[in-house]
């Protein structure tokens, strides 16, 4: 009888381990998944059409977005960062100095970038 108990205790012990694990796990998600549509909905308010706005290759605060224009084409995709509500450029933003938008995705959104990681913490 005792050695039945023991037993219970300790798969009452794991299945305690296993939700805190799957709530952690759902967390994290949670949280992907709201960074990734405050980013896109930022994005779709810098552009011409926003309903048009297509992404990709997106992790974290990192990826690629192609709109509509004023006459109605795609631009073709391009490269964003994004961090908080104060950061968010595109590539071939002119307020940027030549090279800086590269050297930043390449330390922010690289395969150990910030950025990039954000939600994978």
């Amino acid at each position: 009888m005792k050695t039945l108990l023991v037993v219970a205790a300790v798969v009452v012990a794991l299945v305690g381990c296993g939700d805190s694990n799957q709530n952690s796990e759902s967390s994290a998600e949670l949280t992907e998944i709201k960074m990734t549509r405050m980013v896109r909905e930022r994005l779709q308010a810098k552009v011409k059409d926003p309903d048009s706005a297509q992404f990709r290759n997106q992790r974290g605060g990192c990826g690629e977005i192609n709109a509509k224009n004023s006459f109605g084409a795609y631009t073709g995709f391009k490269r964003f960062m994004a961090s908080g509500n104060d950061m968010l450029f595109m590539e071939g933003d002119p307020a940027l100095a030549a090279g800086a938008f590269d050297q930043a995705w390449n330390d922010l959104c690289g395969t150990n970038g910030q950025l990039a990681t954000i939600s994978r913490r």
